[in-house]
This record gives C-alpha cells, sequence and structure tokens, in this order.
C-alpha cells in the first residue's frame, strides 16, 4: 500500500484535463536509452534543448555506418531573405571526425530528420582490439549554438544479427513496438531462434518496505527456428516482454545475439487513460485506485482524483504535467526488462523527482535530494544487479529512513505542493 486511510473523494468531471495534459506531453521526442542530456542533472529531459539518437555500425573491417535521427522542432531554422526556404545547420562530431550540413525545410517536411555516412574507422580513433568500445558523440545546431552529447558503442565489426526496424533503419536502444517485424543480416545457412517471454506486472514495493523482484527467473519460449536464406536477411514478430534471438550451440541453450523488450505502441509516452491510472499508483491509496480502475467511467475518475489534488483546474493540470513527463522520463531513461516507470529507479523519480545531486560509478548511483549533511537530506543509493535479460538492471537499497521522506512527499503531491522540476 503505497498510501492508506485517505478520505472519498466526490467525483467532478473535468474532461479538457486530461486533454490538455496530453497534449503537452506529446510533443516531447522519441526515447533514447543510451543518451546523457546534462552531466548535472542526466534523468532531465528538458534539461537539454536538443535530443538526439545514433547508432554506428561496422560496414566490414575497416569502415562504420553512422545514422543519426533528430527532432527539427527542437532545431532553429533560419532564412537569409524573405524567398529563401528555412534551414539549420547542423554538424556531428564522432570521435576525431566532422560532419557538416544544411537541413531546409519544405512543404511535407517531417518532424523527424535522418542522416547516415560512412567514416573510416581510424577516423573515430577507435582501438583495432577484438570487442566493443566506445566512441564520443556532439550533435550541433549551429545556429542556436546548442549540442547534445552521448556515447556510442561500436560493436566488433564480425558481430551480425543487428537489430533493424521495418523501416530498414535500426534500432536505437533495445525497445521495439510489439507487432512490428525485426530484421538482421547473418551468413547463408546458420540458424537462429526466436525466444520470448511476457513480464508480469508489478510494482516495486515504496522504499522502506521489503522487495523481491522475480524477472531474472523468467524463461523465454522458443517461438520459431529457421535458417537464414541465400538473401542473407531475416526477420521475426515482436512479442510482448523478453525477446531474445540466438543461435543454438547444441547444448540447448542459445548463443544470444541480441535482446529486445515488446512494448506498445505509444511507449515511451502516457496518453492512455489506463496506463494513467496504473501509474497514478504511487501517490493513491487503495480504495482510490481499485475506484479508478472499477470505473465506467475510468477518465472521469481521473480527473476527479487529480482535481482534489490540485483544488482548481489550473493546479490540477500543472500536477498532471509534472507527474506524467516524470513517467515519461523514467520511461525513457530507466526502461530495461520492465517499462522505466515500474523501476526502482523510475519510482523513485517520479515521486521525488530530479535529484540535487547524483554520484555514479559503474556499478552504483547515489540519488541525494536536500541539502547533503542536513538532516532532512535523503541519500538513496541504487546497485547495478546481475540480470540475464537486463544489462542496465538497477535495485535500491530500501530502508525504514526513507518512510518519512515517502509520506511527505506523496502528501505534498496530495496537496498540490509539487513544484516542477
Amino acid at each position: 500500500m503505497y498510501l492508506s486511510r485517505m478520505p472519498r473523494l466526490a467525483f467532478i468531471t473535468i474532461s479538457i484535463l486530461i486533454a490538455m495534459a496530453v497534449c503537452l506531453l506529446g510533443c516531447q521526442s522519441a526515447f533514447n536509452a543510451s543518451r546523457t542530456p546534462s552531466t548535472q542533472r542526466p534523468y532531465d529531459f528538458e534539461a537539454n534543448l536538443l535530443h538526439a539518437e545514433c547508432s554506428v555500425l561496422p560496414a566490414g573491417r575497416d569502415s562504420l555506418d553512422v545514422y543519426l535521427e533528430w527532432s527539427r522542432e527542437e532545431c532553429l531554422y533560419l532564412r537569409e531573405d524573405p524567398a529563401s526556404p528555412f534551414f539549420a545547420r547542423m554538424s556531428v562530431h564522432l570521435g576525431e571526425s566532422k560532419e557538416s550540413w544544411l537541413d531546409t525545410l519544405e512543404s511535407g517536411t517531417p518532424e523527424k530528420a535522418r542522416r547516415q555516412w560512412r567514416v573510416h574507422r581510424m577516423a573515430l580513433a577507435a582501438p583495432w582490439s577484438e570487442g566493443a568500445t566506445t566512441v564520443s558523440g556532439e550533435f550541433h545546431d549551429e545556429h542556436r549554438n546548442n549540442s547534445f552529447r552521448w556515447q556510442s558503442l561500436v560493436p566488433d565489426w564480425e558481430t551480425v544479427a543487428h537489430p533493424y526496424a521495418p523501416d530498414g533503419w535500426p534500432l536505437f536502444g533495445r525497445h521495439a513496438k510489439t507487432g512490428d517485424t525485426i530484421y538482421f543480416s547473418a551468413p547463408t545457412g546458420s540458424r537462429w531462434q526466436h525466444a520470448s517471454v511476457d513480464v508480469p506486472h508489478r510494482l516495486p514495493s515504496p522504499p522502506f518496505t521489503s522487495s523481491k523482484d522475480k524477472t531474472d527467473t523468467l524463461q523465454p519460449l522458443i517461438r520459431s527456428d529457421w535458417e537464414m536464406d541465400p538473401s542473407g536477411w531475416s526477420g521475426y514478430v515482436v512479442q510482448p516482454g523478453i525477446n531474445v534471438l540466438g543461435s543454438p550451440n547444441g547444448s540447448e541453450k542459445l548463443d544470444i545475439a541480441h535482446v529486445l523488450y515488446g512494448v506498445d505502441f505509444e511507449f515511451p509516452y502516457v496518453r492512455d487513460v489506463r496506463l494513467m491510472i496504473a501509474s497514478s499508483r504511487y501517490i493513491t491509496s487503495r480504495s482510490e485506485f481499485q475506484r479508478m480502475q472499477a470505473s465506467s467511467d475510468p477518465k472521469a475518475a481521473l480527473d476527479a482524483f487529480w482535481l482534489s489534488c490540485g483544488n482548481d483546474k489550473a493546479s490540477a493540470a500543472e500536477l498532471i504535467k509534472t507527474y506524467y513527463s516524470r513517467v515519461e522520463e523514467a520511461n525513457r531513461y530507466f526502461s530495461g526488462v520492465v517499462p522505466g516507470w515500474k523501476t526502482d529507479r523510475g519510482m523513485v523519480h517520479i515521486v521525488f523527482g530530479v535529484p540535487d545531486k547524483i554520484r555514479r560509478t559503474s556499478e552504483s548511483e547515489w540519488w541525494l535530494y536536500g541539502e547533503e549533511g542536513t538532516a532532512n537530506a535523503l541519500n538513496m543509493r541504487f546497485v547495478r544487479k546481475d540480470h540475464p535479460w537486463d544489462p542496465s538492471f538497477f535495485v535500491l537499497g530500501r530502508s525504514i529512513q526513507y518512510r518519512v521522506g515517502w509520506d511527505r512527499m506523496v502528501t505534498n503531491w496530495r496537496n498540490g505542493r509539487v513544484q516542477p522540476d
């Protein structure tokens, strides 16, 4: 139970409220699990004006293909005179290489922009040793003089079976839409199997209670088994939950090529009213939550809950915007075997917001809320856990000491005293 014995609330219909919040949230860019928008506020999506996604993939022993995607609405487009088209001046620094170009706005130009080019591996100053390496990248809007930085993991040149979306573009991150066909290339005649398992719905318990995750015990089942045809390309249909592609090695196990997570069409956005109700569980009482789930008009029930927190439409709209923006940020930055809002880090991020300070090592993260060294400061530690299907699975070190801080923040949400990050 996240909050207990709260008073019953009258149903007040404010239909426009959720619509306004959904519209506001829908203007954000797509998810990229690997990006770091700010070294000071790494999990604050709005900390940077620009956001981009990039993959660097082998194109043979000596060459690499760079795939870049960005949002045009985040860039500054100018024109030299009233008769000229609007254009943005873009550039990318990747390792020691630089690529520059002009992006022109024309009628029917899509919101998402893409660019692909090939570079010599030595131009990235990447080591020639076997295995993977990481290359630093920077996407720059020169008109606005604003940049977005990221780290690109470069696979070994002999790596096969990188996943490609139905439009032929490589996947960014590990999430794919359930029902989509994922394509990959491999040697003719090689044998492949696709296995999957759905992940049961479960929320993490509050920071002051015990919790045990069982997703590491899930065992995907073989869905298909085939040999690569002479084209060298094949594919499989993404199932909900964990999807594993690999080659059988003769010991009833797979040599895994990649692991993907099947998500719904709108991920990472929070637009469906049922998902909005489900993700509100962290600040609702059990009876409120059950009432919203059982309501014949769940939208009106959710509207009534948020109006009771904000006391008026304007305040409630701000709470909605802040809360579900955090849910979406949790999906962007913490998603893995489960959506980010269901993880320990996602739960804390949604309720407490962006930490005042973050310290990170390869195996741990410390999130500080408040002034360090003071009585009211909270310092939460998340530890990376070995997980067969998720290389970035973090578990909160729970403590009864978090009880007061948690109850205070939940009360702040319910009294409309939470400010945007």
